[in-house]
């Protein structure tokens, strides 16, 4: 995980399908260096990164007081290279615009359900 932007301590990020026919991933994250050990992150956002010319990220969802979540990929969502980023925040108010930590999984490949 090399992506930052400006924050000191990383994540790492792990991707699992659980589910493919349902596009359903279990995404964990932890600390990767010794500044985001010493944190105690209350809230994380979940993004889906488009991997393609034009990367966005797209919400997925918000998950508070535990290191990893369950979510089902959007339906409409079409073909291609994509990663998991997490942003952790350490208070109580994750919409107080201090982001503690920053990881981004390894790119994964969806493919037409066939």
């Amino acid at each position: 995980m090399r992506y930052q932007a400006g924050v000191d301590a990383t994540l790492r990020v792990t991707v699992e399908f659980t589910d493919t026919a349902r596009r359903t991933l279990d995404i964990s994250w932890s600390a990767a260096n010794a500044s985001a050990a010493r944190k105690k992150f209350e809230y994380a956002r979940i993004f889906l990164v488009a991997l393609d010319n034009d990367p966005q990220r797209m919400y997925l969802d918000l998950v508070d007081r535990r290191p990893s979540a369950s979510v089902s990929l959007p339906a409409e969502l079409t073909d291609g290279e994509y990663a998991i980023e997490v942003d952790a925040y350490g208070s109580a108010s994750w919409g107080d615009g201090r982001l503690d930590a920053r990881g981004r999984s390894a790119s994964f490949t969806i493919g037409s359900r066939e």
